[in-house]
């Protein structure tokens, strides 16, 4: 039977290289690749921004949704491989990967935790080896395994983060209609930022930039009516590119 497996993963990047987010695509890539199943997504999920912690940027981290009948650990080589292969040198990776049996109102709160609390690695192994949750370090300090088992926690509790990969999503430029944006991408619903739906003829500014947010376990994308060049009101993206910004 076709269930989602969440997979984490942090810390694989480091400023002069390509972003974790980047990484988690190709992984998800990778795995349609093999026949393993259809990915469903990759969701950013914010972090703790604390001087304690060393981060590329943003400190955040991304979990891939995969929808398979394929047991868990089926992907375990096909992941390490492809992140042995492509994280960058100097960067702490880390990876998990979670069946949606082993996740608990414990993991969900642990993710949620990693967003106000710093946390150790020592504490990310503890947990996962009580849920019997597939954790491991790929390189460097291995820290990532903190941030990995947090984005499998808040994917799966399903009301955190946004979407950075979603079939469609990036094909979608210019003024398009909300019902066009569900046809042409996995979005499910266009609502605003009192959580209304919008109806399907809307017209959205997609900015040239669609990231739906997690909301209910799925991909809903939110707007807000605002005043173009000329005064009109338009439908616009609540969701935002944020600039890079460095720090370690």
């Amino acid at each position: 039977m076709k269930r989602i497996i969440f997979i984490g993963i942090d810390d694989t990047d480091i400023l002069e290289g390509p972003g974790t987010g980047k990484i988690a695509r190709g992984v998800a890539t990778r795995l349609e690749e093999l026949g393993l199943g259809r990915h469903r997504g990759v969701i950013r999920h914010q972090l703790l921004v604390d001087p304690r912690i060393p981060y590329t940027s943003h400190n955040s981290a991304k979990c891939v949704l995969f929808e398979t009948d394929h047991p868990a650990d089926i992907f375990r080589k096909p992941c390490i491989e492809y992140l042995a292969e492509h994280f960058q040198p100097g960067s702490d990776p880390g990876l998990c990967i979670c069946e949606p049996e082993q996740v608990n109102q414990e993991l969900e709160d642990y993710g949620a935790s990693a967003q106000i609390e710093y946390l150790s690695k020592k504490q990310a192994y503890e947990l996962a080896q009580k849920l019997e949750v597939f954790l491991v370090e790929l390189g460097g300090t291995g820290d990532g395994v903190i941030g990995a088992l947090a984005a499998a926690g808040l994917s799966a509790a399903g009301n955190d983060g946004r979407y950075v990969h979603l079939r469609g999503i990036k094909e979608v430029a210019g003024m398009i209609t909300a019902g066009q944006v569900k046809e042409k991408t996995d979005t499910v619903c266009i609502v605003d930022d009192r959580g209304q739906m919008v109806p399907d003829s809307a017209l959205i500014d997609s900015l040239g930039w669609l990231r739906p947010t997690r909301i209910n376990g799925e991909p809903r994308l939110r707007v807000c009516l605002e005043k173009d060049g000329d005064g009109r009101e338009v439908w616009r993206p609540i969701e935002r590119k944020l600039r890079a910004h460095s720090g370690k």
